[in-house]
């Protein structure tokens, strides 16, 4: 190869290098995104979830009143102690019936 195509060929790859790198970032922000499984990275690490279990219990004479305000009850401990509501969901519920009245027990299952 002689010294003009040498030239030729380096001031090709100069004008296509940008044009490549352009079409590249254009391609990756059409393309759909991926999303890792969750607890993981990029890298293949697993993230560290902070995780709190929260008990209400509560009575009522109508049993769904008492797992309602069980889990209201949990809400508030939640709340009190820094989490934020929507990083929380409630799990098990239970309830017990005693002398005409319901006693409604929650699980409050938070992680952030």
């Amino acid at each position: 190869m002689n010294r003009s195509s040498a030239l030729r060929l380096r001031a090709a790859a100069a004008l296509l290098a940008p044009a490549l790198l352009l079409g590249g970032t254009g391609a990756a922000l059409a393309a759909p995104a991926t999303t890792a499984p969750a607890g993981t990275t990029s890298t293949g690490t697993t993230a560290a979830f902070e995780t709190a279990v929260f008990v209400g219990t509560a009575w009522s004479s109508n049993p769904d009143d008492a797992v309602y305000l069980a889990s209201e009850a949990a809400y508030r401990k939640a709340i009190a102690a820094f989490w934020w509501r929507n990083e929380c969901v409630v799990g098990g519920t239970s309830f017990t019936r005693d002398l005409g009245w319901f006693q409604g027990t929650a699980n409050l299952y938070c992680r952030r």
